[in-house]
């Protein structure tokens, strides 16, 4: 039931619409794009955490980057402005209204203590009139209580005071302690209780902080100590918060330093990448269509290509989400990237897998915070893996490859670590990377074995392995034309050697030639004695019947062939060769017959044509030719070299001018090579003999 689904999607997809559409491919490169974006975007976008404070972190969380972390920067800036002392500036003008607010005092209270008619009372008020607003009334009337003379030296103790208080930097701190300073300056004046009390009361009174506070210089001063502040780093590597631990103000502030807060969707991020996605996606379509039409993929194999694309991006996904969620740090070593270029290279050839190297590789670098380091392990392995396998001929290449591609690994490994810098080069670390860069090669070529069959069965691709499988003459197909049809069986072994020496001079597939010849006659199993090759006797079915029945007969052996063909599920390619090796040829000899039994005229040539197509590719033409050139010359009675060169020559040129080769893109340079690759290849299979004598005739003759 698998096998007849299988079928029929085969012939789904060998449609010359599903193949060859334009529009189909168009969809097949945006349909690319969208997947690989959708499986990429959460990958290529800084991972995000929403953790509020008190909250345990589930993971632990390290700098992707090197950041400021701005809150300790701040937090030292801010310790480094508090160290800044006020800057004040020295106002002399404050001392001398001090002074004449002293004299102006002491001058109205020796005024008022001088008239005799005026009450204690107005006296009192007369002298508050200069007198300073925090000079309380006792102390003027204690003042008033004095002589001139008293009141004289009263003002010259205070005057002096004054000078040597203000006359220094006198600031607010230095108010606050104004009454201890004015009893140091009373204790070398010999002044009775009163008079001590009276200067000290009266000096407190008119003094006032000689420093004015310059604000804009201090912040000017607290902003370059600010700017002298090393900003405080947060380095690549560093952990953020660990495990299982209490998330504080101060991890939400480096989480947001180096952009992994969660602050709702990054659009910047998702636009910046679709277009990343589609530039990248465009120059890989770019390079696949201006291949050259050997080369150039069809939409199927377009398909395949894409697939392996987007194995290759959900691998990257995968290991990008283990090492986000707290997974081991050097998972990304362990990642077999060299298996896209391996299937890549064994599934078309090894041009395209070099291209793919370089874009998977660019793509894992870009998902691990665009790595260049990342980037280059990965493309080293994928180049080395790609060209291991441009030639496979047997399934331990897979291994080879993949050992070749661990030494490189390892390399590129011990290459990083010594460009990385550092004192020294940890050596736990750098072990761990390289068993695990050894460990990614041989995984790469154990996926490349495992997945290949996939892509092979669904897809009915014709990889070297599966041509050399299907090349086994234990094959059912095979055992059948050697069982039914042996000398159909000889003349496609002939065939197949022809076939690959031809083409391995023309540039064609040398191995799909001789697995194709093998089989283009497979057909003929239905009915094997109205085939020369296979009658063992002279008596020939064909003199019994009409020449329309014999062609009838004749040309059914390819639509049998590919009947076998397409239930033996034999790949697309194999099944042209079968299709095309006759073309639409003329089978001239039933044709003369009918010619020659022909009354009336009727006989056509176009009716003894074989039914076609006409050979597209130069595989199926160069088996074409060699079909035609195995039969002609084993024909011949006596072949020697010159008729066996003129047969042959005669044979291109008859299928020349028949237009047999017309859709094909073999070139007369090409034809030409063929011809002396025939001529060395036939050599070996009919080459001169010499004729042995009869045994039972010597025999005789000694014992007569």
């Amino acid at each position: 039931m698998f096998t007849s689904w299988i079928n029929v999607f085969r012939r789904f997809l060998d449609k010359p619409s599903v193949r060859g559409s334009h529009r189909l491919r168009l969809g097949i490169y945006v349909l690319l794009g969208v997947f690989m974006y959708a499986i990429l975007v959460n990958s290529m976008l800084p991972t995000r955490y929403h953790l509020l404070v008190g909250q345990v972190s589930p993971v632990t969380i390290t700098a992707p980057v090197s950041a400021e972390d701005t809150r300790a920067t701040a937090l030292a800036r801010e310790a480094a402005m508090a160290k800044v002392p006020k800057q004040y500036a020295l106002l002399p003008t404050v001392e001398t209204e001090a002074v004449n607010q002293v004299h102006e005092l002491f001058r109205q209270a020796q005024s008022a203590v001088s008239n005799s008619h005026l009450s204690q009372t107005a006296r009192v008020a007369e002298v508050q009139t200069v007198a300073p607003a925090k000079l309380s009334s006792s102390t003027i009337q204690a003042m008033l209580s004095m002589n001139t003379q008293q009141l004289t030296s009263l003002d010259a103790a205070s005057t002096r005071i004054v000078q040597t208080l203000l006359g220094a930097q006198f600031n607010q701190e230095s108010m606050a302690q104004a009454s201890l300073l004015i009893d140091r300056q009373l204790l070398p004046l010999n002044l009775d209780r009163v008079s001590q009390i009276i200067v000290e009361n009266v000096v407190e009174s008119v003094l006032r902080p000689n420093m004015v506070y310059q604000q804009a210089l201090t912040q000017a001063d607290k902003l370059n100590a600010a700017e002298q502040v090393v900003p405080v780093m947060i380095q690549k590597g560093d952990v953020i918060v660990a495990a299982h631990s209490v998330v504080t103000p101060a991890v939400v502030s480096r989480l947001k330093d180096v952009g992994l807060y969660s602050t709702g969707i990054n659009y910047r991020y998702m636009i910046g990448f679709l277009l990343f996605m589609a530039i990248s996606i465009a120059s890989l379509a770019m390079y696949i269509e201006r291949r050259p039409p050997r080369r150039r993929v069809d939409n199927i194999m377009l398909v395949v290509v894409g697939i392996v694309l987007l194995l290759m991006a959900a691998f990257i996904a995968i290991v990008k989400a283990i090492t986000t969620s707290g997974g081991p740090a050097s998972t990304p070593f362990l990642m077999p990237i060299a298996l896209g270029s391996m299937l890549t290279a064994v599934l078309t050839d090894s041009s395209l897998a070099v291209v793919m190297s370089f874009y998977v590789s660019l793509l894992f670098g870009a998902a691990l915070g665009f790595d260049f380091w990342y980037t280059f392990l990965g493309f080293v392995g994928s180049l080395i893996g790609a060209y291991s396998l441009s030639n496979v001929t047997h399934r331990g290449m897979f291994m080879r490859a993949g050992f070749f591609v661990a030494e490189m690994n390892v390399i590129a490994i011990v290459t990083m670590e010594l460009l990385q810098g550092g004192d020294g080069i940890p050596l736990q670390s750098l072990s761990l990377h390289v068993g695990l860069g050894a460990l990614n090669g041989v995984l790469s070529a154990v996926l490349t074995m495992g997945i290949l069959p996939f892509f092979e069965m669904a897809f009915g691709i014709l990889t070297s392995i599966h041509l050399l499988e299907l090349s086994n003459p234990n094959n059912p197909l095979l055992r059948k034309v050697l069982m039914e049809a042996p000398g159909t069986y000889h003349h496609s072994l002939i065939v197949g050697n022809l076939a690959e020496a031809a083409a391995e001079l023309v540039g064609a597939d040398p191995l799909i030639c001789r697995v194709g010849a093998y089989y283009h006659d497979v057909g003929k199993t239905r009915r094997p004695m109205f085939f020369v090759e296979n009658q063992m006797t002279k008596e020939n079915p064909h003199d019994k019947i009409a020449p329309s029945l014999s062609h009838l007969i004749i040309t059914s052996h390819v639509s049998d062939g590919l009947a076998m063909l397409e239930k033996a599920g034999l790949p697309k390619p194999i099944r042209d060769i079968c299709a095309t090796h006759h073309g639409t040829t003329i089978l001239w000899y039933f044709y003369n017959k009918a010619l020659e039994q022909d009354t009336k005229g009727t006989v056509k040539v176009d009716d003894f044509r074989y039914p076609g197509p006409k050979p597209k590719t130069r595989e199926c033409a160069i088996v074409m030719i060699c079909d035609a050139v195995e039969a002609a010359v084993r024909a011949m009675a006596r072949p020697t070299p010159n008729r066996v060169e003129g047969v042959i020559r005669k044979i291109v040129r008859d299928r020349l001018e028949d237009g047999q080769l017309d859709e094909c893109d073999l070139t007369l340079q090409d034809l030409d090579s063929m011809v002396g690759a025939f001529m060395k290849t036939l050599k070996g299979i009919y080459h001169s003999r010499i004729e042995y004598p009869d045994v039972d005739k010597i025999r005789k003759e000694v014992a007569r």
